[in-house]
């Protein structure tokens, strides 16, 4: 269990770093680009479909797994905490499990989707150059399975740490 909890902590830190890294250079990339507009009458090609295709879903995906690791996502827990600790434990696992089993269906979707723009070579045309698009459509399937191992993972270290004595 120890060594899964390094594993799961070391690819979503990973992950969350490559995130915060893409939102550095979504930013660097938007500012150069509109002070080359205005300021040399050159914008540089591509930017919006750069920030679009590769920086942004980047940013979004890699960091569900770091947010989930980090106990962040968005709780309402208004009904549950009415309930019984042993009864709301449960609840939260079978929770966990639901949610994984989405999340690993919605990523095998997404894997197979991307699997078949990879084969087509799905590209967008740009004024000087084509723009290969189909890379970042792996990133859901790889980060919604590392979050759904992640929420499983999480709702049974919590059970364990309620446990232990």
């Amino acid at each position: 269990m120890k060594a899964l909890d390094r594993i799961l902590s070391g690819c979503s830190s990973v992950a969350g770093f490559i995130a915060g890294l893409c939102l550095l250079l979504m930013l660097a990339l938007i500012m150069l680009d509109v002070s080359f507009k205005y300021l040399l009458n050159r914008p540089i090609t591509g930017t919006l479909e750069i920030v679009s295709y590769y920086l942004m879903p980047t940013a979004v995906y890699l960091a569900l797994p770091f947010v989930e690791r980090s106990g962040e996502h968005i709780a309402v827990p208004l009904v549950t905490d009415l309930l019984p600790a042993r009864l709301r434990e449960g609840l939260a696992l079978v929770v966990a499990l639901f949610s994984a089993g989405y999340l690993l269906l919605v990523a095998w979707a997404c894997g197979e989707k991307a699997a078949d723009l990879m084969h087509s070579g799905e590209e967008v045309g740009l004024i000087y150059f084509d723009l290969i698009v189909w890379p970042p459509r792996w990133l859901v399937p790889i980060a919604f399975g590392l979050m759904a191992i992640q929420i499983v993972h999480g709702a049974f270290r919590k059970a364990d740490e309620r446990q232990a004595p």
